[in-house]
């Protein structure tokens, strides 16, 4: 039998699609097969009424996980940092921060994983450290090996005040000069992210080697993978040269922001790849020792797919097993129709290296939710679209509930890409909208924290909109989400073929799934309008009778129709 998803209704009038033949029955690997849930833990539940999530937390609500069907969690970072950049910062890479726990709860938390069946990832961040990690109070101070650990360069020169001059234009990506001086080593070093984020110098190759180190260490407390953060920052120019504006800048950008300028000299320069390589090659090992497949996922920004694409690597020199796709966020914009939905898809697969994993996302932590880009109608074609097509898939947590981004005031305002913008411009900069705390409840404080304040505030809506107000009613964004994850345990998601189209002049995006003459549809009217699709004329393989499996909140169809 067909199983239809909707959003809307149904359609007319095509856009050029791709089309990709079933595939043999082999079975997938994990990171392949399971959905990939991403937990912000300071966000994800409060077992300590400190107003911070923690591991403990995360680990009473595991079942919620299992509820809902996913796979694997990727959690983000979680060692010991001084909090500056929210545990991006990290001061010891082989260490709990103790404001989530200690190693003892993170065992503990690895073993509930373990014994519900769900993969465990970890955030790796390698580009840059603490300032209050050992190594850079070591390296201030010439200290060998640490001296050259990270980047230090003298100043270009001293102004008519005596004070130093910048070696040259780069900007960190949270503003302004991405060069600090440090008196006792009369040099400036590099930050490519907040002040207290010296950038490590992997010219060096010790400091390469401890990074591995730190990856064994995981790896043998045994998580199942690493999400590798800030990938394309790792290598500089060394000649120092100055970048140069971008001239598609957006106009109200300023000198002194990261977005005015291009960063050829600080972004992908051809290192970072065999640097990748070699944790990649290391985690290989891993899988190969013992047969239990590790997986290795790297955030990386293109504009074009061909250099996204080099991260996969070769079958001789693997890198990812995936590059985050970022297309949805960075592509589709609040005027989208479904023709660029269609082109993102179809150029993704027509692009990729053969024998390599597609996969999808529409939301992380650095970016607002969906809900605040278009709109809450989205809210449930997006999660059938990315978790439906053929490849990985990735969950923000909040998303299979419909959680919206919250308005923080600027005296509440924590990320420090909103606070160096100031009271005027934090609003454009600042990520901590869509990092509030996860809507487990109508109760006191979403039921995430018995304390008298959290780190970030709560959504006033989290009295209607929570996971308890959604479990077990038809139709919610959870319902929903919940009967996706089960769509994906089937041979026709795992192995089905693949048709994809824009149909009704770039309204309705639709596709559909078929293996062995099972299958089935999702269209997703983006339109405005109540539309009428003839899906047996406009797709493949489509039969004149289906049942509607799942449909988006607030949509009443008929339960069968004829296509």
């Amino acid at each position: 039998m067909l199983r239809i998803l909707l959003f809307l209704v149904l359609v007319i009038s095509t856009s050029e699609c791709i089309k990709i033949p079933q595939k043999p029955s082999t079975p997938l690997a994990w990171w392949q097969e399971g959905i990939i849930y991403q937990i912000y833990p300071r966000s994800h539940m409060d077992s300590n009424g400190d107003g911070i999530g923690d591991l403990v937390g995360i680990e009473n609500k595991l079942d919620h996980f299992v509820d809902i069907g996913v796979g694997a969690v990727w959690i983000s970072p979680i060692y010991k940092s001084p909090m500056k950049d929210f545990g991006y910062d990290i001061s010891n890479f082989t260490d709990i921060e103790p404001i989530f726990g200690n190693m003892s709860t993170f065992k503990s938390l690895s073993d509930a994983l373990k014994a519900r069946g769900i993969k465990l990832v970890m955030d790796f961040v390698p580009n840059h450290s603490s300032d209050e990690h050992p190594w850079f109070q070591l390296s201030v101070n010439r200290v060998e090996p640490y001296t050259d650990y990270y980047v230090w360069k003298d100043a270009k020169g001293f102004d008519e005040n005596g004070q130093p001059i910048v070696p040259n234009n780069w900007i960190s990506v949270f503003g302004g000069s991405a060069w600090e001086w440090r008196e006792e080593r009369q040099q400036f070093y590099l930050h490519q992210f907040v002040v207290e984020q010296p950038d490590l110098n992997y010219e060096n190759p010790k400091v390469m080697i401890q990074m591995l180190a730190a990856v064994k260490f995981w790896l043998d407390m045994g998580v199942d993978g690493l999400r590798v953060d800030a990938v394309p920052h790792m290598f500089e120019d060394p000649e120092l040269r100055d970048q140069l504006e971008d001239p598609n800048r957006p106009p109200e950008s300023r000198p002194d922001e990261w977005r005015y300028w291009l960063h050829t000299m600080t972004y992908n320069l051809p290192k970072t790849l065999d640097a990748m390589a070699e944790f990649r090659k290391l985690i290989d090992i891993y899988s190969a020792l013992d047969g239990r497949e590790r997986c290795m996922m790297v955030e990386v920004t293109m504009l074009k797919l061909d250099e996204l694409f080099e991260y996969y690597g070769s079958e001789k020199r693997p890198i990812a097993h995936f590059p985050f796709n970022f297309e949805f966020i960075n592509r589709i914009k609040k005027d989208f129709n479904a023709d660029q939905i269609l082109d993102l898809v179809d150029e993704w697969f027509t692009k990729m290296p053969e024998g390599k994993t597609a996969n999808w996302l529409v939301g992380n932590h650095d970016n607002h939710r969906v809900a605040a880009r278009f709109g809450d109608y989205v809210i449930d074609p997006f999660n059938m679209i990315i978790h439906l097509l053929p490849g990985s898939s990735v969950t923000y947590y909040g998303e299979e509930i419909g959680m919206q981004d919250t308005w923080i005031s600027w005296e509440d305002t924590v990320d420090p890409a909103g606070c160096n913008a100031g009271p005027e411009r934090y609003e454009l900069f600042s990520r901590d909208p869509e990092r509030t705390p996860m809507q487990w409840d109508d109760t006191k404080n979403s039921g995430f924290s018995t304390a008298n304040k959290t780190w970030l505030p709560i959504n006033e809506n989290y009295p209607n909109l929570n996971a308890k107000a959604q479990r077990g009613v038809n139709e919610t964004h959870l319902e929903i989400y919940k009967k996706i994850s089960q769509l994906r345990k089937t041979n026709t998601w795992k192995y089905g073929s693949l048709e994809t189209k824009a149909l009704y002049s770039g309204k309705v995006f639709a596709f559909s799934r078929i293996f062995n003459a099972n299958g089935f549809i999702v269209l997703a009217n983006f339109g405005g309008e109540e539309l009428v699709i003839d899906a047996y004329r406009q797709l493949d393989g489509i039969p004149l009778y289906a049942t509607v499996y799942s449909r988006s909140s607030g949509f009443v169809p008929e339960t069968i129709f004829v296509g």
